[in-house]
């Protein structure tokens, strides 16, 4: 695409030095539209969708300055400027390139105009990307066809476009620093399930180049799930909770949890945490009220969890997605959490690990329990010096437990079996962490 318009634009540069009318008077002093000239030309990329650039400042000067010449211009890129000089050495200043722009081989240029020559071309290639670059992705039911994007800092106004619900938009010459990028006007039946909800951070170097992507998932609004009630803690860098949901259809399948800041953003190195498989569990699974209880181990601290909050959302076996629900994550009350009143994980032979356990609790709101077995490192994932989990019931396990985990069916064999864990969660959120690292009694 570059190679035809640098002929169309070299064509243009020796047209105009044929005419007179196709030059600019020079303001130098340096008399009458005659050879030899001297013609700037301006080459710019960008993106499709950056198309206005300039104009851009120039300045001439002769450089042994015994000829005063010196003289500033204005021009675009669809400029070609003519100046009729006298045969001496120059130097050609660009100036007012965006920060989001590079000039190839840099901002000065210098040149040599010949006695009894025509025209001495000197171009400037100007290579532009986009500051920012904001890419929004949408499916589900009755989707949204187009939002609007707004992007603000504190130094600068307000920028906004329309973007489509599958589209990319840039905005271009944005100066470096720190902006709050929100997706608006998102209908009702839709949700942003990208980190940060509806509104990103971002931070634009001055070269930009910067990239936003948000996930918007719409739901049939007569379908979808909602979450009415949710309970958390966390104590020693695990959390646990409780999520209570209704579905028409009663087909809840899967949850999102994460630790926020407490406007949707992401606290935990790998952000947000999805587990599926509810559908089929009983205190899921064609019921009026779904309720799930769930747990994590984090690799943050309980000072790096002080003062977060728990984001959760759930979904159907349509794809519906129900809304936001983000609460302040509280500290484990002690006092109030569960008491264990027996715990233990077995092997029975090859062939399976029986758990069994109960738990009483102070207040007398015990809910029940979340288990995860242990399995040796490597054996289900890519190593990384922690052992392997197995989750067979991923939405908990209301009231006592006595399970059974058949092992040798993809989950690893008997021998790669450590331990269980086990957290008992009540009706507040408050949580036990219990583990049993002994398989064999």
């Amino acid at each position: 695409m570059q190679a035809p318009r640098a002929v169309l634009r070299l064509l243009m540069v020796a047209l105009a030095a044929l005419s007179p009318l196709g030059c600019a008077d020079s303001a130098t002093g340096v008399g009458g539209r005659q050879p030899p000239y001297l013609a700037v030309v301006v080459f710019v990329e960008a993106p499709p969708e950056v198309t206005t650039r300039g104009p851009f400042t120039f300045r001439v000067r002769e450089l042994s300055g015994q000829l005063g010449v010196d003289t500033s211009f204005r021009a675009t890129p669809s400029d070609t400027t003519i100046l009729s000089v006298v045969a001496a050495s120059y130097r050609i200043d660009i100036a007012g390139v965006p920060e989001t722009c590079a000039v190839r081989n840099g901002t000065a240029q210098a040149t040599v105009v010949p006695p009894n020559t025509n025209t001495t071309l000197v171009r400037f290639f100007i290579n532009c990307e986009a500051g920012l670059t904001v890419i929004t992705g949408t499916d589900g039911a009755t989707a949204d066809p187009d939002y609007l994007v707004s992007v603000t800092n504190a130094a600068t106004a307000a920028r906004s476009s329309v973007v489509k619900s599958n589209d990319t938009v840039r905005f271009a010459d944005l100066p470096g620093g720190t902006y709050d990028v929100t997706l608006r006007l998102i209908a009702d039946n839709c949700v942003v399930t990208s980190d940060g909800g509806a509104t990103a951070k971002v931070s634009i170097v001055p070269r930009g180049n910067a990239a936003v992507r948000f996930r918007i998932v719409c739901a049939e609004p007569a379908r979808r799930p909602r979450i009415t009630r949710l309970v958390a803690s966390y104590s020693q860098g695990s959390l646990a909770y409780v999520v209570r949901a209704t579905d028409p259809d009663g087909d809840i399948t899967r949850s999102f949890v994460d630790v926020t800041d407490c406007n949707l953003r992401s606290v935990l190195p790998t952000g947000g945490q999805r587990r599926g498989g509810f559908s089929s569990q009983p205190n899921v699974g064609r019921r009026d009220t779904a309720v799930i209880i769930g747990a994590y181990d984090l690799t943050l601290t309980d000072a790096q969890l002080a003062n977060r909050c728990l984001a959760v959302w759930v979904d159907d076996e349509r794809g519906n997605v129900s809304p936001f629900v983000e609460i302040p994550l509280p500290p484990r009350a002690a006092s109030r959490a569960p008491v264990v009143s027996s715990f233990n994980a077995l092997l029975d032979g090859t062939r399976s690990v029986i758990v069994s356990a109960s738990a009483t609790d102070p207040n007398t709101d015990y809910v029940g329990a979340f288990l995860v077995y242990l399995v040796r490192d490597g054996v289900l994932s890519t190593p990384d010096g922690q052992p392997d989990r197995v989750v067979s019931q991923p939405a908990g396990i209301i009231g006592p437990v006595a399970t059974q985990l058949l092992v040798g069916i993809g989950f690893g064999a008997w021998n790669d079996y450590l331990g269980a864990i086990m957290y008992f969660v009540d009706a507040e959120g408050n949580f036990t962490r219990a583990l049993d690292f002994d398989l064999f009694r």
